[in-house]
């Protein structure tokens, strides 16, 4: 066999190999092979939203290798999404409606972070279920073959309602505390805030 035949044989086998190579799945390559449901929701993309009287709160997880695990996992980060965004939320009210307190910087600030820890208390997160749910099954290319690995993500909801209760019972609990510990201002700032509520503010 003459050198040009060798090297077209040599340059054919390259080919060959090259083209066997760039079919390989590149190891941990990954592409989803099952969605539930079919189309991803909108309220997947977020932390957080209000809609009508609902707050609602999003939890996820991702390349987690058992199925009912990665959804108890979902479920969890969305509970704390929630408590966190309670906190949140009861911190820049308490916050705009104790404007004009008689008590003093350092008391009006442990009143407020004292009825936010209140509120995240008196929500009874127990309760809270998840209203809808979506998974994504994953197939990942490693040096054996593959391996099948879950996406989950979890909507919980709570009514305002709901909220708006937990804020009620914390300020009742500030109430009581600032009469045992004979805090006159406190216990005023909370009659007064028990009034805006009532009062629908």
């Amino acid at each position: 066999m003459n050198r040009i035949a060798v090297a077209a044989v040599v340059v054919g086998m390259g080919i060959a190999l090259a083209g066997c190579g760039g079919s390989r799945k590149q190891i941990g390559s990954q592409r989803i092979v099952e969605k539930s449901p079919s189309a991803m929701p909108e309220w997947v993309q977020q932390t957080a939203y209000e809609k009508k009287d609902m707050l609602y709160y999003v939890g996820g997880v991702k390349n987690v290798v058992d199925y009912s695990l990665g959804l108890r996992e979902a479920k969890a980060e969305g509970l704390n999404n929630l408590v966190e965004s309670v906190k949140l939320r009861a911190r820049t009210q308490l916050t705009q409606m104790t404007r004009g307190s008689n008590q003093t910087k350092e008391d009006l600030g442990k009143f407020i972070e004292d009825g936010v820890a209140l509120t995240s208390t008196n929500l009874d997160v127990s309760g809270v279920l998840p209203r809808e749910q979506y998974t994504e099954k994953i197939e990942e290319t490693t040096g054996t073959g593959v391996k099948y690995l879950y996406n989950c993500y979890t909507l919980l909801g709570i009514s305002t309602k709901d909220y708006a209760e937990a804020r009620r019972k914390a300020i009742e609990g500030l109430g009581e505390q600032a009469k045992k510990e004979n805090n006159l201002k406190a216990e005023t700032d909370a009659k007064d805030l028990l009034k805006k509520l009532e009062a629908g503010e």
